[in-house]
C-alpha cells in the first residue's frame, strides 16, 4: 500500500502540470492561483537543488553513524556486522516512515535517502551472512537479490521511480554472477529484465496518460533500454569481477542475433512510441538508434576511420533537417499529430540547470499578455472555452 494517496499523488502531478502551463503561457497567473489553491495539500515539497542537497547530506550522517557504531562496538567478524547493518537498515526505513508521516516531506531528499540507505544496509547485510556460509560468488547474488526486491519495495510503497530503476539494474547484472557461459549469461539478463517491459508494458497500456501510467512508461522505456544494453555485445559489460569492460568475443548464431535485435529494438521501440505518443519511449528508442549506427561496423568487423563520427554527425543533422522539413510543410504545420513548430514556452532542462552556472544564461522568452482580472477568455481547454468559468 503507498504511503501517499491516490489523490495527493494525483494533486502533486496536476500542479506540475499546472505550473508548467503557466510558464508556457497556455494559463495566466490568476487563473494557475486558483487551480493551485484547488490541488492545495499539506505535503512538503523542495526544488531539485535543495533536494539533492539534502540527500547527500542524509548519506553522510547515515555513513558516519553506522562507520561510528561498529568503531565504537569494535564490531569485527562478518556475523557482527551483518547483525548492525541489518538493524540500521530497519532504523532507516522506520525513520523514512516518520519524517513522512510526522513531517509529510514528499520528494523532499531526506525519506528518500533514508529509504535508500536502508535497502542498501539490509543489501550489504545479507550479503555478509551469505559469506560464512555459500560459495564465493553467491553472497553477491543475494545482495543483488535483496537490492531488487528492495528497490520495487520502495516504488510499491513509496512511489520512489528511482528505486524501482534500480531494482531493474540489479536485476541485469545477477545473472552475471551465475557460473556459465557469455551467451547464458546475456540470455538470462535479456530474459529478466524483457519480463520486467512486459509487465511494465501491460501496466502502462491500462493506465494510458493517467497515473501511475507516467511511472510506468518510465519504467517501460528503462526496461527496453536494459534488453539493449545487455543484448549489444560491443556496449560496456558486466564481467564475473564487477568490472566494467569491452568485449566482443561472442561469435556464431547468438551474436549474430544480437546483432539483428540492436536493429529490431530500436524500430519497435520508435514504432511504439510515436502510435502513443509516448515520449520516454520515443527518447529511449531514439538513443537506441545511435549507438546501433555507431556499433555497426564493430559488429560486422569493418574497418574504423577517424572521420566516423563526423559521418555520423552529418547522417543525424541531415535526418532532423529532413524530417522538420516534412512536418512543417504539412496541413497547419503538423502531421499525425506531430509539428516541428514550438507549441509551448516551457523552459527547456538544459537551461535549467545553466542557470545555476556562474554566468549569466538568459534565454528569449516571448512577451505575454497582460493577464485577466477572473477565468475570462480562459485559455486552458474545455473549461475556458465559453469565456468564462
Amino acid at each position: 500500500m503507498r504511503k501517499y494517496t491516490d489523490v495527493e499523488e494525483q494533486a502533486a502531478r496536476t500542479r506540475a502540470r499546472v505550473r508548467e502551463w503557466l510558464r508556457a503561457g497556455l494559463l495566466h497567473a490568476p487563473q494557475a492561483e486558483r487551480l493551485e489553491a484547488e490541488l492545495a495539500d499539506d505535503l512538503r515539497r523542495t526544488n531539485v537543488y535543495l533536494r539533492a542537497t539534502l540527500a547527500f547530506f542524509t548519506l553522510l550522517i547515515v555513513a558516519a553513524s553506522v562507520g561510528f557504531i561498529l568503531s565504537a562496538l569494535k564490531v569485527r567478524d562478518d556475523f557482527g556486522i551483518a547483525v548492525v547493518m541489518a538493524i540500521a537498515a530497519v532504523a532507516c526505513i522506520v525513520a523514512a516512515e516518520a519524517a513522512i508521516g510526522a513531517f509529510r516531506l514528499y520528494r523532499f531528499g531526506v525519506e528518500e535517502m533514508l529509504a535508500a540507505c536502508g535497502v542498501a544496509l539490509l543489501s550489504f547485510s545479507a550479503s555478509q551472512l551469505a559469506r560464512s556460509v555459500l560459495p564465493s560468488a553467491a553472497p553477491v547474488i543475494v545482495g543483488l537479490c535483496v537490492a531488487a526486491a528492495g528497490g520495487l519495495g520502495l516504488y510499491l510503497r513509496f512511489g520512489f521511480v528511482w528505486a524501482a530503476l534500480g531494482g531493474i539494474c540489479c536485476l541485469a547484472v545477477m545473472p552475471f554472477e551465475v557460473a556459465g557461459s557469455p551467451t547464458i549469461h546475456r540470455a538470462l539478463s535479456a530474459a529478466l529484465v524483457g519480463v520486467v517491459f512486459g509487465v511494465t508494458r501491460m501496466k502502462k497500456t491500462h493506465y494510458a496518460d493517467e497515473w501511475p501510467g507516467d511511472e510506468y512508461g518510465v519504467l517501460q522505456a528503462a526496461s527496453l533500454a536494459g534488453v539493449y544494453l545487455v543484448i549489444n555485445v560491443h556496449v560496456l559489460s558486466w564481467d564475473r569481477y564487477g568490472f566494467f569492460s569491452r568485449q566482443g568475443a561472442l561469435t556464431g548464431w547468438f551474436y549474430w542475433m544480437t546483432w539483428a535485435l540492436t536493429w529490431i529494438l530500436p524500430a519497435a521501440g520508435l514504432v511504439l512510441g510515436l502510435r502513443e505518443k509516448d515520449r520516454p519511449l520515443i527518447v529511449v528508442s531514439l538513443a537506441m538508434s545511435i549507438v546501433t549506427l555507431a556499433t555497426n561496423k564493430p559488429y560486422l568487423g569493418w574497418e574504423r576511420h577517424s572521420w566516423d563520427p563526423m559521418l555520423l554527425g552529418a547522417l543525424l543533422i541531415g535526418t532532423a533537417l529532413a524530417l522538420r522539413r516534412w512536418l512543417s510543410r504539412g496541413p497547419d504545420g503538423a502531421r499525425y499529430g506531430y509539428t516541428a513548430a514550438r507549441v509551448t514556452a516551457v523552459r527547456d532542462p538544459l537551461l535549467t540547470v545553466l542557470s545555476a552556472a556562474p554566468f549569466p544564461v538568459q534565454p528569449h522568452a516571448p512577451a505575454g499578455a497582460a493577464p485577466p482580472a477572473g477565468f475570462d477568455g480562459g485559455r486552458s481547454g474545455g473549461g475556458g472555452a465559453s469565456g468564462s468559468f
